[in-house]
C-alpha cells in the first residue's frame, strides 16, 4: 500500500537525500511511544485542548496524564519536525510549492483519484465537496442523522452553500439503510415540489458510531443506487485511513465507489494541521476555486504538507498499534464485568471504544470527571497518580480515542484506572443510605 508513498521523494527535494532525523528524545518516566515524542508532557499543561488535570496533592508529583479525548490531540514527531523545518516551500497559491505538490499527488494516487487539492481542514474539504457537486441553491443532500458532516460542522452546507440536508436514520455500524436512502430519493425525483437530491454524503469511518468501518459490499450497494438515481457519492473520509488498515486494502478500493472524498492528517495520522479533498480532474479545479472562496488559499503551506507526508508514510504501524491498543482496552473493561460501565468488544473496528454508562444514577460527564481527577485514595491503593481524559459522548455513553501518544502502557494504566473509580463509585453507593 505504502510502495507509491516513497517514489519521487528525493525527486521532489531537487534530488537531495533528506537527512535522517535523529531518535525521538526520550523524558525521564515518559510512557508515550517514540512516533510522537513520549506521550504528553507535564511540562506543557494546557498542550492539548481541553481542561489541565487537577492540581497535584501531597503525593508531590504531577499525575501521568492520558488524553484519549480525541485523536486530534496528538504532537508532531521529531520526524514530522525535522521534515517541517527543511521542507522546500514556494506559493501555493500559484501551485508553486514542490513539497505541496507531492502530497497532493502521492495522496491522489494512494486514493485512486486523478487529483487532490490540500486544504487546512476536513471540515473546510466537505464543505468544498458540498459545493462543487451542488451548485444550484437548494440542492438536497442525503446524509445520516449522526453524521460528522452533519451535527459538527456548524450547519456550512447550509449556511454557505445554500444545500437542503435531507437525514436518514444511521444504523449501529455507520451504515444507512438502502431502502430507506431509496425511498428517500424517489420521493421526490422529478417531483415540482420537492428538493432535488444531487448527492449522497457517508462517512468511513464513522465517528458517532464508534469509528465503525463502511463494509465495502455496501459502498457498493450505495453507487449503484446513486447510479440509477444520477447522484453523486462525497465520502467524509477523515479517518479513512483507519478503515483501510482496518480492512486490510488499499485506500483505492474504498474511494472507487465515490466521486469525491476527503482525508484528514491532523488525526490518527498525526500531523498537526492539513487535509485534502480528492477527486476527478475537473472536480478538483472547481475544488480550487470553492478554497479560495473560502480562504483556504495557504501560501507556503510545504511546511505542513511535509508533516502530512510523514504521517502518510508511518500509517500502516501506527495505525494498527492504535486499533490493538483500542481493542486490548475494551476487552479489559469487557472483562471487568462491572455494573457501572461496559463495553462490546466486538463493536471496537479501529481506534474508537464507546463506553456505555450502565447505572442511571451516574452520568457520563461525571465519570469522565472522576477519571481525570487524582485522589489521595487512588495512590495510596494504586501507587499511581494517573489523570484519563475522556469526552462525554452521548446520553448514557462516553468516547475513547486512541493516537499516536498513547502507549500499550497508557493504555493499561487507564483501564486500570477505571477499574479504580468504577469500584469507588460502586462502594459509594453501596454505602449511600
Amino acid at each position: 500500500m505504502l510502495r507509491l508513498l516513497r517514489v519521487g521523494r528525493a525527486a521532489g527535494r531537487g534530488g537531495r537525500s533528506p537527512c535522517k532525523p535523529p531518535p525521538a528524545p526520550r523524558r525521564t518516566g515518559a510512557t508515550g511511544p517514540p512516533c510522537k515524542g513520549g506521550g504528553p508532557d507535564p511540562a506543557r499543561p494546557g498542550a492539548a485542548d481541553g481542561p489541565s488535570p487537577p492540581a497535584p496533592r501531597s503525593w508531590g508529583a504531577q499525575p501521568h496524564v492520558v488524553d484519549l479525548r480525541s485523536d486530534t490531540v496528538t504532537r508532531p514527531s521529531a520526524e514530522m519536525r525535522q521534515a517541517m523545518a527543511q521542507a522546500e516551500v514556494g506559493d501555493d497559491d500559484y501551485g508553486e510549492d514542490p513539497t505541496v505538490n507531492e502530497l497532493q499527488h502521492v495522496a491522489a494516487q494512494l486514493l485512486g483519484t486523478e487529483e487532490a487539492l490540500f486544504v487546512p481542514t476536513s471540515t473546510m474539504a466537505n464543505l468544498i465537496a458540498v459545493m462543487c457537486h451542488c451548485q444550484r441553491r437548494g440542492a438536497q443532500l442525503l446524509v445520516g442523522r449522526e453524521a460528522h458532516l452533519h451535527v459538527f460542522e456548524q450547519g456550512g452546507v447550509a449556511q454557505v452553500a445554500g444545500v437542503h440536508s435531507q437525514v436518514l436514520q444511521d444504523l449501529p455500524d455507520g451504515t444507512l439503510d438502502l431502502d430507506e436512502l431509496e425511498s428517500t430519493v424517489r420521493a421526490g425525483y422529478g417531483s415540482r415540489y420537492h428538493p432535488r437530491s444531487v448527492l449522497i454524503c457517508l462517512e468511513n469511518t464513522h465517528n458517532s458510531a464508534g469509528g465503525r468501518v463502511l463494509p465495502l459490499a455496501y459502498l457498493r450497494e450505495v453507487r449503484l443506487l446513486a447510479d440509477r438515481y444520477r447522484l453523486h457519492i462525497h465520502m467524509d473520509g477523515a479517518r479513512l485511513m483507519n478503515a483501510a488498515v482496518a480492512q486490510g486494502v488499499a485506500p483505492a478500493q474504498i474511494t472507487q465507489h465515490c466521486d469525491s472524498v476527503s482525508l484528514c492528517f491532523s488525526k490518527g495520522l498525526g500531523a498537526p494541521a492539513g487535509a485534502l479533498v480528492a477527486g476527478c480532474r475537473e472536480f478538483v479545479a472547481e475544488a480550487w476555486r470553492m478554497r479560495k472562496l473560502l480562504g483556504g488559499g495557504m501560501r507556503q503551506a510545504g511546511v505542513l504538507a511535509a508533516a502530512a507526508r510523514v504521517g502518510l508514510e508511518r500509517m500502516e504501524e501506527t495505525l494498527q498499534r492504535d486499533h490493538g491498543n483500542a481493542r486490548s482496552f475494551a476487552q479489559g473493561v469487557w472483562e471487568l464485568g462491572s455494573p457501572i460501565c461496559s463495553v462490546d468488544p466486538s463493536a471496537v473496528e479501529t481506534n474508537m471504544v464507546l463506553v456505555t454508562v450502565a447505572v442511571p444514577w451516574l452520568s457520563p460527564e461525571e465519570l469522565c470527571e472522576r477519571m481525570q481527577a487524582v485522589s489521595e485514595e487512588e495512590v495510596a491503593e494504586t501507587g499511581r497518580a494517573v489523570s484519563v481524559r475522556l469526552f462525554p459522548w452521548a446520553a448514557r455513553s462516553l468516547r475513547a480515542v486512541w493516537h499516536c501518544d498513547v502507549s500499550a502502557q497508557d493504555t493499561q494504566l487507564a483501564a486500570n484506572k477505571l477499574k479504580f473509580v468504577a469500584e469507588q463509585c460502586r462502594r459509594e453507593r453501596g454505602a449511600a443510605p
